[in-house]
């Protein structure tokens, strides 16, 4: 029998006690995982490849207050501006259905420019041109089983309107595919032309051109009735999240909690694996096995169960973050959580760690005890 073999035998000898030592490694890590890849997508979360261009312009005080649509025309003449969209998030009910569908009204030719939307030509014309069109994103429609062409009514019962929309667009996207947006225009009609958007989207046409815009913007409307507060999309997602208080330290402390006890339930399991095979042990050893080999022997046991188990658990993950890709954080921003290679290496060097922590003290008490005590080990 060869030492891989050997290794194989003695980690099936107690197939329970294996497979639920597996289990809570691979629970463990797939809790890890989740939340370092979380911790990581806190510090700096992914948007889309334009996302440091595009800046927020909103009201100074208050989210709630609306800005006059006539800063959209003053915005647009300041250079290194590419393009300007009104916006309004719309709180979309469909049918029967209470959760919440995410709805964006904006201008058709402005939002194209800044989402990396792949449609068809005749798609986008379409979306352009008919006030009532609408697009949305692949994952969407499929959920809904909408079609080109299919009307719509989406209500909402913030804006107390129903509108009567019919689907001009399905996009695809490597990076998003839960959008949905509409012609701003059309709300606005609908709500009897206030003129007042929630927001502005203004794309920049380099990176230079952001951090200027930012201080230009706010400089014109400084003494307006509704005065601005401009930055990057990046940081108002990050200042989004920091409105849900210090998330980052709750995680990093549970995160030490699950290694502390994967690593004590490891520790105790191969413990008890090597106590009860001491006599074993010590044949080995009687039969010309170094100290060297046995160690080998059962570090290789101990690797075994926490690469596997470290193995589930990330994949467990990897599953998790692929179904909740796009999901909304507060009906508003779509989370895309992915699980890394820093972040695969790190379970997995933790599983390492834990395994080599939790073998070596009781394998090195047997590899180096007195044989002859070893062979009358009966408890």
């Amino acid at each position: 029998m060869t030492r891989p073999q050997l290794v194989v035998k003695n980690l099936f000898r107690n197939r329970r006690r294996t497979f639920l030592t597996v289990a809570s490694v691979a629970v463990s890590v797939f809790l890890l995982a989740i939340f370092a890849a979380t911790i990581r997508y806190l510090d700096a979360p992914p948007g889309m490849d334009r996302w440091h261009l595009v800046l927020l312009v909103g009201p100074r005080t208050s989210l709630m207050q609306p800005l006059p649509l006539s800063y959209q025309a003053r915005i647009a003449r300041l250079p290194g501006v590419v393009s300007v969209t009104p916006l309004n998030w719309f709180d979309a009910r469909y049918g029967s259905e209470a959760t919440m569908l995410p709805a964006m009204a904006c201008d058709p030719e402005a939002i194209l420019t800044l989402f990396d939307w792949n449609m068809p030509q005749e798609q986008r014309q379409a979306f352009v041109k008919e006030k009532v069109a609408f697009v949305v994103g692949r994952k969407v429609a499929q959920k809904y089983g909408w079609k080109v062409g299919d009307h719509v009514t989406l209500a909402s019962p913030n804006y107390h309107v129903s509108l009567e929309l019919v689907l001009r667009g399905i996009y695809s996207s490597k990076e998003e595919e839960s959008n949905l947006a509409f012609h701003w225009d059309y709300l606005n009609e609908a709500l009897g032309r206030p003129n007042k958007p929630g927001a502005f989207w203004v794309l920049a046409r380099a990176p230079d051109d952001a951090a200027r815009l930012m201080k230009e913007i706010d400089t014109l409307f400084h003494n307006e009735d509704v005065e601005t507060r401009t930055q990057t999309m990046k940081q108002f997602m990050l200042d989004f999240l920091g409105m849900l208080g210090n998330i980052k330290l709750i995680l990093l402390s549970i995160s030490a909690a699950v290694v502390f006890a994967v690593l004590l339930i490891v520790a105790n399991s191969m413990a008890m694996s090597i106590r009860e095979r001491t006599a074993e042990l010590a044949v080995l050893r009687a039969l010309g096995f170094r100290v060297k080999q046995v160690l080998g022997l059962l570090t290789a046991e101990s690797l075994a169960i926490s690469v596997t188990g470290a193995a589930g658990g990330c994949l467990g993950a990897w599953l998790l973050f692929t179904l909740l890709r796009g999901y909304r954080l507060g009906g508003m921003m779509p989370m895309y959580i992915q699980l890394s290679a820093s972040t695969v290496g790190l379970a997995l060097g933790v599983a390492v760690g834990i395994s080599l922590l939790s073998t070596l003290v009781p394998a090195y008490r047997a590899s180096h005890g007195n044989i002859a005590q070893a062979l009358r080990y009966v408890g």
